[in-house]
């Protein structure tokens, strides 16, 4: 009950505002702009840096042997 009185005070809100004449300059775009960059390359590095506990986790992992398919490594 309450959830919905709350959605129902901001849809009420919502719909009374009127237009703010704003400006956005460029830099406004800029800083939108780094914002999702920087999340994309944050949640890349997330899914990189627990790949290799999500592979072992589900038995994905490189056996000791393996060496990858390496060919300089084999002459050793």
């Amino acid at each position: 009950m309450r959830t919905s009185n709350t959605l129902m005070a901001v849809a009420v809100l919502l719909m009374l505002t009127e237009n703010a004449y704003a400006y956005l300059d460029p830099g406004t775009a800029s800083i939108a702009l780094q914002v999702v960059v920087g999340a994309i390359a944050s949640g890349l590095f997330v899914i990189k840096l627990y790949w290799a506990k999500f592979k072992d986790m589900i038995g994905m992992n490189r056996r000791d042997g393996d060496d990858g398919g390496n060919i300089a490594d084999a002459s050793k």
